[in-house]
């Protein structure tokens, strides 16, 4: 199977949907990055924190699967379904800047889930078929990533500056609303794609092929993967600069700059993999070399992050300099395979369905996601961080158990 996409066209499509990206995950984390702010007139405990973080993930993870459908079916509308949600995410500001309860901020984390479920089945299929994946796997990854990590520090200044985290939010939504205009107006339509292909690039997906069976085991070991990360993914992005406020007693600007500074390191650590893995795609590795190296590379990623998670559980908050060292490792190491699962499944399904798939993998580890930071804040305000920390070190190891049992199945597979 062959695929010939133009080079200009494949940048094009790089840079919107990592913009796109960088959208999405700003409005994920807006969020959590003013927890510490709005705390003083909205007072929120840990718990009510988590749910305010799982509830998008719910209507992600219930909506995921359905975009990715649409995606496959009716491929016209994948560039408006993305701005669309871009614009979702403008309305979920607004809304967040006008609340004045819990329920009325719960309220608007609903409108975000909509917003937020329109982007990853869709983009990491575009970027899936084109040439240079694993680059622009990492790209794509990446922005999201800088997404993260930009926020927390853009939120602080806005709020040093106004003294007010309503404004915050007015001033996000209108960078959201200002980008998915240009979005909708630039962004290549399908029919375009499909004029424009010629022969400046191509993307192969060579090998053994697999059966129908031996592709429903090899997903479905990948969807445990994907369900038993999302936890410490989720965590790690939302409750950072809590963390470094609540339970290791940094101020609330340094907690923002910290997690800005920590998010930015995993950001750094994505784009670094997709480029060593894009040079072992360019060196003419076989997909069985490519995807073991991408196994080891997650393997590596989950068995440190659980290391350090432990290490977290047993240091006194006394010691700032060990946690917060441990904690950039934890982040660097994890944010690691971060950009691998949508490659490893571009080699082993074909392009037709590829958002199908997508889709399926985001509502299964959404459906975790969601439901991780409300377990995380219930054992912060019952036990205390240690006890967070020690969950997503367990979900960190058993995440390790699937990566090695699917790495000894697709060397099994790949024998017969």
């Amino acid at each position: 199977m062959q695929t010939q996409v133009n080079s200009k066209l494949g940048s094009r499509i790089v840079f919107w949907t990592s913009l796109g990206h960088f959208c999405n995950h700003v409005g994920n984390y807006l969020t959590p990055a003013l927890l510490i702010y709005l705390q003083t007139d909205i007072p929120l405990s840990q718990t009510e924190r988590g749910i305010l973080g799982s509830v998008p993930m719910i209507m992600l993870a219930f909506l995921s699967s359905l975009i990715g459908y649409l995606g496959d079916k009716k491929p016209l509308w994948n560039k408006h379904l993305i701005w669309l949600g871009i614009f979702g995410i403008g309305a979920f500001g607004i809304l967040m800047s006008i609340a004045l309860s819990f329920i009325e901020l719960l309220l608007a984390t609903i409108v975000l889930g909509f917003a937020l479920s329109t982007f990853h089945p869709i983009a990491f299929n575009y970027i899936a078929n084109l040439p240079n994946k694993d680059k622009n796997m990492g790209i794509l990854s990446v922005s999201g990533n800088f997404g993260s990590a930009i926020t927390p520090i853009l939120a602080m200044v806005i709020f040093v500056v106004t003294s007010n985290w309503r404004f915050a939010f007015i001033l996000f939504s209108l960078m959201q609303i200002i980008i998915g205009i240009l979005f909708a107006i630039r962004f290549p339509n399908e029919r375009t794609e499909r004029e424009e292909l010629n022969n400046n690039g191509s993307l192969e997906t060579e090998g053994v092929s697999f059966s129908h069976n031996q592709t429903i085991v090899l997903i479905s070991l990948i969807l445990f993967i994907s369900i038993f990360r999302a936890p410490v993914f989720r965590c790690i992005s939302y409750f950072t600069t809590v963390i470094f406020a609540d339970a290791f007693q940094y101020t609330k600007i340094e907690a923002s700059i910290l997690s800005g500074f920590i998010l930015g390191v995993g950001a750094s650590a994505t784009y670094m993999i997709g480029i060593i893995n894009n040079r072992k795609t360019i060196s003419g590795a076989s997909r069985n070399e490519r995807v073991g190296f991408r196994s080891k590379t997650m393997l590596l990623s989950s068995g440190l992050s659980s290391f350090f998670l432990i290490i977290l559980v047993l240091t006194p908050t006394s010691e700032s300099l060990i946690i917060f060292l441990t904690y950039i490792l934890l982040t660097f190491f994890y944010f690691l395979g971060a950009a691998i699962i949508p490659t490893i499944i571009s080699e082993i399904v074909s392009n037709q369905g590829m958002s199908s798939i997508f889709g399926i993998m985001f509502s299964g580890a959404t459906v975790a996601a969601a439901i991780a930071p409300t377990i995380f804040g219930m054992l912060a305000d019952n036990l205390g961080f240690w006890a967070s920390f020690l969950f997503l070190g367990l979900m960190a190891f058993i995440c390790f158990v699937f990566i090695l049992l699917f790495m000894l199945v697709f060397r099994l597979y790949t024998k017969i």
